[in-house]
């Protein structure tokens, strides 16, 4: 029984590792976007990415994401 441990162990560190992957990559491309630029060419592509990514790491993570707008403030509830 050790082996198939083993096999069990191998899957859920190569999990945590697609996880740790996208996060990284989601935290890269958050940090390259240029805020300060409003004229910037690939501004709705590039946020386009940053979405897709963000809907795969909640995935990944089996997270369901739920914004909520209220008339009383103008943030994001989680």
């Amino acid at each position: 029984m050790a082996g198939s441990q083993d096999m069990f162990d191998a899957i859920v560190m190569a999990d945590e590792s697609k996880k740790m992957k996208a996060l990284d990559s989601l935290i890269g491309m958050i940090q390259k976007f240029p805020y300060d630029d409003p004229t910037y060419d690939h501004l709705h592509e590039d946020l386009d990415k940053i979405r897709g990514k963000f809907k795969q790491l909640c995935s990944l993570l089996n997270v369901q994401p739920d914004f909520k707008i209220s008339a009383e403030g103008s943030g994001l509830s989680f």
